[in-house]
This record gives C-alpha cells, sequence and structure tokens, in this order.
C-alpha cells in the first residue's frame, strides 16, 4: 500500500498560475482517512507552502528550501543549514565572475534580497516572509539556500562554471533555465524524503513522489513509484518509473486518485 505522496510544486504540482485544483482538498481528506501523508516538497519557502495549504497545513509534511528545511505541520524538525564563511565565499566568487548575475538569500526564518539588486517582483513570488537589506552581511540567521538567477536563461553551461568556483562543501542543483540554487552538500530533497521515512518509519516501497526538473531527481530516487510530468526535463523522465500528464492537466491528482483506489482495494481484500 501507499502510506507516503510526496510532489514537488512550480511545473508540478501547481498549475501554471501557481495553484492547485481545489479536488485535491477533497483527496487530501481521503489520505488522511487512510493514514497516507502528503509532503509538499519544493524549493521554496517553509512559509509560503504552509500559508499555501492552509487549512491543510497542520497535518502535512514539509521538504522546504530544496531540503535544507523540514517540518511536520507547524513544528520545524530539521534545518541544514550552510557554514556561513563558506556561503559568502561562494557568493562573493559569484559577483566576481557573473556580476549580470542576481542573488537571494533563504534563512531559516526570512529570505533576503539587497535593495539595489531590484527582486523584489522575484522575491515575494517565492517567499512570505522576507526583508529587503542593503547588503548581506546584515544577515544574522543561519542560511539554508543561497537561490541566483541568471538572466540569460543559459543555466547548464552556468551551473557548471559556478560549481568549480564553489568552496569545498557546497553544490549547485538547477531548477528550470534560469534559476540555480547552492546549498550546503548532499542537501536535496531526497536526503528531506529519507529523513520523514526514517521518522515515519515507511519505506520506499511505499512511497509516490512526483517532480519535472532536475532538483526532484533526489527525491523520485529516494521511492519506489517515482513519476515525472510530461513536461519534465527529459533526465527526469528517463529515470521515472512512470510519466503522468502535464501540471495543468492534473498529473498528480489522476495518479493520487489511482493509488487510493489502489490501497482500498488492497484493504477489502485484506479483510476477505
Amino acid at each position: 500500500m501507499i502510506k507516503l505522496i510526496a510532489t514537488d510544486m512550480d511545473g508540478t504540482f501547481l498549475d501554471n498560475k501557481k495553484q492547485f485544483d481545489k479536488s485535491f482538498i477533497d483527496l487530501f481528506f481521503e489520505m488522511k482517512e487512510q493514514g497516507v501523508l502528503f509532503v509538499a516538497a519544493s524549493g521554496n519557502q517553509y512559509a509560503r507552502l504552509y500559508q499555501k495549504f492552509l487549512p491543510m497545513s497542520e497535518d502535512m509534511y514539509f521538504i522546504a528550501d530544496g531540503g535544507s528545511y523540514i517540518a511536520k505541520g507547524p513544528n520545524t524538525l530539521e534545518v541544514f543549514d550552510m557554514d556561513r564563511k563558506k556561503a559568502f565565499l561562494a557568493i562573493e566568487r559569484v559577483k566576481e565572475h557573473y556580476p549580470d548575475f542576481k542573488i537571494m538569500i533563504a534563512g531559516e526564518k526570512y529570505a533576503y534580497a539587497r535593495k539595489k539588486d531590484h527582486l523584489t517582483k522575484e522575491l515575494t513570488t517565492y517567499y512570505c516572509s522576507y526583508k529587503l537589506i542593503d547588503d548581506f552581511d546584515e544577515i544574522d540567521e543561519p542560511i539554508t539556500k543561497i537561490a541566483i538567477l541568471d538572466p540569460r536563461g543559459d543555466i547548464k553551461n552556468s551551473a557548471g562554471d559556478i560549481t568549480r568556483i564553489l568552496p569545498e562543501g557546497l553544490q549547485i542543483i538547477t531548477s528550470g533555465n534560469e534559476w540555480m540554487d547552492i546549498q550546503r552538500e548532499g542537501v536535496n530533497k531526497g536526503l528531506g524524503m529519507r529523513y520523514i521515512q526514517e521518522h515515519e518509519h515507511i519505506s520506499r516501497n511505499e512511497c509516490l513522489a512526483f517532480g519535472d526538473q532536475m532538483n526532484d531527481y533526489a527525491l523520485l530516487k529516494s521511492v519506489k513509484y517515482g513519476f515525472a510530468m510530461e513536461n519534465a526535463v527529459d533526465e527526469i523522465k528517463k529515470l521515472a518509473y512512470g510519466i503522468t500528464d502535464s501540471n495543468e492537466d492534473q498529473g498528480c491528482l489522476k495518479i493520487i486518485k489511482k493509488a487510493l483506489r489502489k490501497n482500498k482495494e488492497q484493504a477489502a481484500n485484506d479483510l476477505l
């Protein structure tokens, strides 16, 4: 039986207007009735994810900031923050080599952008708990992620170049054609999933997950039933257990419905 369902948000669970279909609400309570856990796994901020799913949020797990922040409902379980010195060294090197790139920093509680970078629109799109500051040295909380915008949309080449200049112990994970994230090495959505699996004593064979971009690779690898969206990049499609319809065509909800139906059938057979 499926006991846990996890999904990426943008390009996967959410449509292109960044909304989820309201029919999910009934599915969520059906999951709850069956004892199936639901996990929102995203590069987005925990506070934003929690807000988006209210009032269901209290009964969900969250893998936020690309795996750096793990929470169950309103309770933080784990924060995989970066070494502060290495984080600021990485920022210096990116600014030196790519002065036109824009940078936002995710902290444990807030996200930050410099006023002079004019990133207010991007900041408010991905974060609901944020601060506009004069410079990054004003940040006085743990840093979970450095988000970098490549305005040229040449993410594959620039990500490779930046990887070579990163301090030891840091890594880059790409998301789409314009964004990449610097995080602590080994931190990803798959790490978050394994944390929850161990916390709930659930095996990978009892888990279902959805994704569309390379930052979902580790998430899909951490479960038996990893589904790629029709709009996913080729690398994710090759990895996937199966391919479902696009995010605009509610591919996630279609598979979730099938999984819950099969759970019911299996439960009924167990009673015979």
